[in-house]
Parts: structure tokens; C-alpha cells; sequence
């Protein structure tokens, strides 16, 4: 398991994929911001991750309370 964390997110996308061959994919898209010291500026950084699902039961959001 892996845990990721993220600072600063502006916005998430999330797009279902047809990779062929039956694949359930989902690609989810972070963007966040940060601070550049060597350009004084701060700048969008964008983390891409693609989702291999076994069953489709897997693709719906839950959000918690």
C-alpha cells in the first residue's frame, strides 16, 4: 500500500478510458500548487495515475462524511 499526499490540489479529474482488450480504466488527473525557488514563482504541478480495475463495481465514488 502506498500513501500519497498532496498539497495545495486545485483541481481532480477523473476520466473513464477504453484501453481495449475489455480493460476497466480509470485515469485520474491532480493538479496542485507549489512554490519554485529558483524561478521565485509559484507553479501548477500535475500527477497522472491510470487505474486498472477488475470489475466495474470499483469505479463508483464514495465520499465519505
Amino acid at each position: 500500500m502506498a500513501d500519497i499526499r498532496i498539497h495545495k490540489v486545485t483541481k481532480i479529474e477523473i476520466k473513464k478510458v477504453d484501453k481495449g482488450n475489455g480493460y476497466i480504466c480509470r485515469d485520474i488527473v491532480i493538479y496542485n500548487k507549489r512554490y519554485d525557488f529558483e524561478s521565485n514563482k509559484c507553479i501548477t504541478e500535475k500527477t497522472h495515475l491510470d487505474l486498472f480495475l477488475d470489475n466495474n463495481s470499483v469505479a463508483k465514488l464514495v465520499y465519505e462524511k
